[in-house]
This record gives structure tokens, C-alpha cells and sequence, in this order.
């Protein structure tokens, strides 16, 4: 429940980060509903995912849903494949370290879904790993371009990174492209900046 007033706090914020540990449970509801409209068997659900394998994300979907999303696509590594998805769910796969084919894949899923009416919400998780496989500079022009993208098609957008891996400058650097930061508590609440 906390997860979805938190959520809702963000209100209609396009772009958001979320600064948590990633191995944080409540981090993960908390994606679940800020990737979650008010009509989520309509919507167009995009996660790009170097975190988390492609049925996890559908088993936590599925958990917080009685159904799946009209469509969701899963970007993530050729490491992640763990078996055939469910009908709805697409899954492409690109290397680890290849932000363009990424990046590609991305405008792929929106623009098949761009002008259909319904709600687009994109999930980045995680830019901790990212920031394993890319340097700093390299990772935000990446998120530049997706953020930018899923703006162009009017998709609410977050991204999880872990701001105990990185240095201030990092968080900062990566904190100028979102419109609000969400930060875990050591007392276990969020805080939203807008």
C-alpha cells in the first residue's frame, strides 16, 4: 500500500528515478505501480531489464493484476531467457553491453504502440547495472535518448539505480534527466523530490 501512495505522490511526472537498494523488495512493488494507469488492461507496458529476468517481472505483474497488461514487452540481456513468456508478453534480446541495440529495441515497442490512445509506461532497471557494463557519460547519453523517446510519445518512464554503488556526482549526473527522485528511507518510507 505504501508503494502505491508513494506512486501516487509522483502523480503525473513523466520521468522518474528510483534510488533504492536492488535488492530491496518494496522497490519492486513500488515499479510495479508506477508502471501500473488507471486502466492496466489497457496499457502498454515496456521494461528494459538487466535486473531481472522476463518472468519474474510477469510473475510480479501478474501478483499486483488479475491479468497482464493489452501488451508488455521485455528488453534484456541473452543471459536472461528463462523460458517461453505468456501470450501478450514479448521479449527481445540484445548483448549486454549494447546500449544501441537496446536503445533500438526500445523505439521499436514504442513506436508500434505511439498513437493508439493507450497509456505506455517504460521501466529502466537497473541503471546500477548498467553502470557495470558502460561508463558514466555513455550511460546518460543512453538515458537522454530513451527518456527523450518516451517523452516524444507521451510514456511515463522510470529507472531504478542502487545510489549506494555509485558516487554523489553519478546520482547527480543521472538525477538531472528525471522530473522527481524517489529515495528509500533507512526508516523504510520513500521520499519524492520534484
Amino acid at each position: 500500500m505504501e508503494s502505491r501512495t508513494t506512486a501516487q505522490s509522483v502523480g503525473n511526472r513523466q520521468r522518474t528515478l528510483v534510488l533504492a537498494s536492488s535488492t530491496d523488495v518494496a522497490a519492486n512493488d513500488l515499479c510495479v505501480d508506477l508502471l501500473s494507469s488507471d486502466g492496466p488492461e489497457r496499457q502498454r507496458v515496456l521494461s528494459l531489464s538487466y535486473a531481472r529476468r522476463p518472468m519474474r517481472i510477469v510473475d510480479h505483474w501478474e501478483a499486483a493484476h488479475d491479468a497482464l497488461p493489452a501488451s508488455m514487452a521485455i528488453v534484456c540481456p541473452e543471459s536472461h531467457v528463462d523460458g517461453e513468456p505468456p501470450a501478450g508478453v514479448h521479449t527481445t534480446h540484445v548483448p549486454t553491453s549494447d546500449l544501441t541495440g537496446a536503445s533500438i529495441a526500445v523505439s521499436r515497442y514504442l513506436d508500434r504502440w505511439d498513437g493508439d490512445g493507450e497509456p505506455i509506461t517504460v521501466c529502466l532497471n537497473s541503471l546500477t547495472s548498467l553502470l557495470q557494463y558502460a561508463d558514466r557519460d555513455r550511460v546518460f547519453r543512453f538515458l537522454h535518448t530513451i527518456t527523450s523517446r518516451c517523452l516524444a510519445v507521451d510514456a511515463a518512464v522510470h529507472a531504478h539505480l542502487d545510489p549506494v554503488t555509485q558516487d554523489d556526482q553519478t546520482v547527480a549526473t543521472i538525477a538531472t534527466l528525471f522530473d522527481a527522485v524517489v529515495r528509500r528511507e533507512d526508516e523504510g518510507g520513500w521520499t519524492v523530490q520534484q
